[in-house]
């Protein structure tokens, strides 16, 4: 994985650890990364690493940081829905690449990228007019639904992947008469696989009641 040449050690840093750590986390999974994995992908010893990082947990703290960063922060420009909406997608798209980031996310203290995220959120809804209250709540909803809804599709991604018809199918055939609503809703996820952007739906309710909650 590594395209580093052999005897370069002398270039490893931790920018280089936090990058190809990233890269192994999205090839094996952070379950499967060790120092001494990682050491090996960077063709150094493993003390080396502990020059440059504390222990795993830090790794994990710091790549999640710098995942985040790669997030198109939302830009108030007039319409604070239209910003939002597209850093949250930015966003969306950003931890489905990196599949391991969603679950860690909790997990994590935030560091100074993901800080600076939820820093222009906050600033993005306030200077939006919400109102404390509402700015509150709505922080929590949108970044809920960001990293909710995108450890779902991870989820689903990890347990149907390209099967996902054949097995929706199957299950579907299970049914029978008895769940009639849910074979409906079944065939749907079927009907629309191709058409439906339902992160996008689900957020454009929570933004447009976080407009209606400010009006009243």
């Amino acid at each position: 994985m590594s395209s580093k040449p052999p005897g370069s050690r002398n270039f490893l840093n931790r920018q280089r650890i936090l990058e190809i750590a990233i890269e192994f986390a999205d090839t094996h999974d952070v379950e499967a990364l060790t120092m001494r994995k990682l050491a090996k992908e960077l063709n150094c010893g493993v003390m080396s690493l502990y020059n440059h990082v504390a222990n795993k947990d830090e790794l994990l703290t710091d790549m999640l940081d710098l995942v985040v960063g790669k997030v198109e922060l939302p830009n108030f420009e007039g319409d604070w829905k239209v910003a939002m909406r597209a850093s949250a997608r930015s966003a969306n798209g950003i931890l489905l690449k990196h599949h391991w980031a969603t679950a860690e996310w909790s997990l994590r203290m935030p560091g100074p990228n993901r800080t600076r995220f939820m820093d222009s959120i906050l600033e993005v809804l306030t200077v939006g007019g919400l109102g404390q209250a509402i700015v509150y709540r709505g922080y929590h909803a949108i970044i809920m639904h960001i990293v909710g809804f995108s450890q779902q599709q991870v989820g689903y991604q990890k347990v149907l992947g390209p099967d996902f018809p054949a097995i929706v199918e199957g299950f579907l055939s299970g049914l029978g008469d008895d769940y009639p609503y849910l074979a409906d809703h079944v065939q749907a996820h079927l009907d629309d696989l191709e058409n439906c952007d339902e992160f996008l739906f689900v957020l454009d309710l929570i933004l447009d009641g976080l407009d209606a909650a400010a009006a009243d």
